[in-house]
């Protein structure tokens, strides 16, 4: 029994029992840690999955001087997969017209795109504050546009040629102020200098904008003021708004051409480091503007209406004012605040200190200042109205010229005046021209480069006022033609145009049985309606006729009249007469 019993003790092993138990154990735990680390594993890869599948995007618009640097620190934001109530966040940038996203954020766009381009708009980084203020300037803005106080980089506008350009021209000198881009009957450099002028387009970009906004206050008020805006506006060369790396609006000389060889025009400061880093063989000559300079800002500008979105937006705000930041926006040339600037190269005019900044302009200026720069340039539909009566063979002076021939020298001088928006037509007129009727159609109206036969409009018309001959001793029915001429035009008034009857006239009417002036001046007031307002333009050439009587028929209609002695003069008076969209219906002298 005892020896049974310690043989039974002596065959219990619990320590091998154990020894078996325990590689058991490891490994269920083993396999049971696995199957919870492949369910997290599979969990994770699924949420990751999903979270860059369906991350928060927040779609921003950025000015083309500053699009390629916000796109960096985009990237570098995505780079950080920042997450965001639970989920991913992405950042994407493209450059936009900042003239185009205020349209379309305000709602008044009229720029094919331009309101779609706004709807998907979560962030906004425009070239000046200007464009945030206007757009939030109606109801729709105002309940999308968010102002986060955020100014990303500043650049002041200097004043640019080509170097090779500048050498030719002493008069560029050290010293260059705002009235350089003007023609010389503005107040600008003398004609012989052959500028030409490259205007950034004020309805895209800041710094158009901005400019305007200060020839606008160099001009004052007043018809004087309102003459020099319109001779500005159609003597430079708009060029759109910038999209790419730089800003920069000045082309190449073209054949050394004279009308291009001397290019001037305004830019922001970057854009003029940008370039002469990239062309470091020609570099810009740079002025910045004696009397003070304009300064772009790039507010950051919120304009998602999506809380997730918002809060996206602003930790990229935060990260747009990061060290990070703020040393590349400093390395591509901008310029943030007081805060020292970086080692830039003094390239041909280029100062690292901070130069005399003008007062920022309030956003009513801004809007006024778009709003003449929209209505100069706004087409014009003009019934032209010459005369070849017998009295057109007279001369303007003795020995001098028939007053047809200088009537041909002004209307071709006139009409290369007239930009490519604008619709015309052609008259000529005497007295029974056409059965009983004393005008007869030349051109019909129509767009002035559109083709008319063999040529373009604009062409006929020239060479009819060219071809036309006085008819020796035919009277003229020139009121009779005036009074046709308006009726014509209130019936067949077009709301998107300017419409005008222009009459180039010898100023004398001696048709047996026609309409006096005082009752032509009766019948167009009469006619005259405050929602179709249709204006005449009077140039009496020569001083043979009743001029006095002229200016009141004109004015009957909000127009004017002027007399001409030399065809010279017809620039100016063409200027004179686009300045009153100014002011219409009513301006006073």
């Amino acid at each position: 029994m005892n020896a049974g019993g310690e043989t039974r003790i002596a065959r219990y092993h619990p320590e091998r029992r154990r020894r078996i138990r325990t590689p058991i154990f490891i490994a269920l735990a083993a396999l049971i840690a696995v199957s919870v680390l492949v369910g997290l594993g599979t969990r994770a890869v699924l949420a990751r999955s999903w979270c860059t599948s369906h991350p928060v995007v927040l779609h921003v618009a950025a000015a083309g001087e500053i699009a390629p640097v916000i796109e960096r620190i985009g990237n570098y934001f995505n780079r950080q997969h920042r997450v965001v109530d639970g989920r991913c966040t992405r950042v994407t940038v493209s450059a936009a017209s900042p003239g185009q996203v205020a349209a379309g954020l305000s709602g008044t766009g009229s720029v094919t795109g331009t309101a779609g381009q706004a709807a998907g708009l979560d962030a906004w980084v425009p070239d000046s504050l200007l464009w945030a203020e206007l757009a939030r300037s109606t109801p729709a803005g105002a309940a999308r546009v968010r102002l986060t106080g955020i100014s990303v980089a500043q650049t002041p506008l200097v004043i640019v040629m080509p170097r090779a350009a500048a050498a030719r021209m002493p008069a560029y000198g050290t010293s260059v102020g705002w009235r350089f881009l003007l023609p010389a009957t503005a107040g600008g450099p003398p004609p012989g200098l052959g500028l030409h002028v490259h205007f950034p387009d004020p309805t895209q970009s800041g710094t158009g904008l901005s400019t305007l906004i200060e020839l606008r206050q160099l001009f004052g008020h007043g018809g004087a003021a309102r003459t020099q805006l319109a001779t500005f506006v159609f003597h430079v060369q708009v060029v759109p708004a910038p999209a790419g790396e730089t800003a920069l609006t000045v082309p190449p000389s073209q054949g050394g051409s004279p009308a291009l060889a001397e290019p001037v025009t305004v830019i922001p400061e970057q854009a003029a480091i940008a370039f002469d880093r990239a062309h470091p063989s020609e570099p810009l000559a740079v002025r910045y503007p004696s009397e003070g300079t304009a300064e772009l800002t790039f507010p950051y500008v919120l304009t998602t209406t999506n809380r997730v979105t918002r809060a996206v937006g602003e930790q990229f705000g935060k990260l747009l004012t990061s060290s990070y930041a703020t040393s590349y926006l400093r390395y591509e040339g901008f310029r943030l605040g007081a805060t020292p600037i970086g080692s830039w190269p003094a390239w041909y005019g280029l100062s690292a200190a901070a130069p005399h900044l003008l007062p920022a302009p309030t956003v009513t200026r801004a809007a006024r200042s778009l709003s003449a720069w929209h209505r100069l340039l706004l087409g014009s539909r003009d019934l032209a109205l010459i005369d070849v009566s017998g009295a057109m063979a007279a001369r303007a002076a003795p020995g001098g010229p028939t007053l047809e021939h200088m009537l041909a020298s002004a209307a071709g001088l006139g009409l290369a005046r007239f930009p490519d928006s604008t619709q015309m037509g052609l008259w000529a007129f005497a007295s029974h021209l056409s059965g009983s009727l004393p005008y007869r159609q030349i051109v019909p109206l129509g767009p002035l480069p559109g083709q008319f036969g063999l040529v373009s409009r604009r062409q006929e018309i020239k060479h009819a006022a060219d071809a036309s001959h006085a008819l020796p001793g035919v009277p003229a029915d020139l009121y009779g033609t005036i009074l046709a001429a308006y009726r014509q035009m209130v019936v067949n008034y077009q709301p998107q145009y300017e419409n005008a009857v222009v009459v180039l006239t010898a100023g004398v009417d001696n048709a047996p049985g026609g309409i006096s002036a005082a009752t032509l001046g009766h019948d167009l007031r009469a006619m005259a309606d405050p929602a179709r307002p249709v204006i005449l333009v009077i140039i009496m050439v020569g001083r043979s006729g009743n001029f006095q009587a002229l200016q009141q028929i004109a004015a009957a209609t909000g127009g004017q009249a002027a007399e001409i002695t030399n065809p010279a003069q017809i620039s100016k008076i063409f200027y004179l007469a686009m300045s009153r969209r100014l002011c219409q219906p009513h301006c006073a002298q």
